[in-house]
């Protein structure tokens, strides 16, 4: 059996942020949580060292991978 980093009763979710309005979002990290209140509670106390004018989390499940590195487009 493959090792699963996550439990099967939490998610894993990728935390986006940017400092100024102009800024796109980019991924600062990831946080696993059993919901998406503590996901949001969990990125805050982790990712707050920067002035963030917006963060924002989703659900790595909800990622749509189109290719990645080393890997040709589709």
């Amino acid at each position: 059996m493959p090792y699963a980093r996550v439990h099967e009763h939490v998610r894993e979710y990728d935390v986006f942020a940017r400092k100024a309005r102009a800024d796109p979002l980019h991924q600062v990290g990831s946080v696993v949580a059993p919901d998406d209140d503590l996901a949001m509670a969990y990125a805050r106390a982790t990712y707050d060292e920067e002035r963030w004018v917006e963060m924002t989390i989703v659900p790595k499940d909800a990622v749509i991978r189109l290719w990645g590195p080393g890997e040709q487009e589709a």
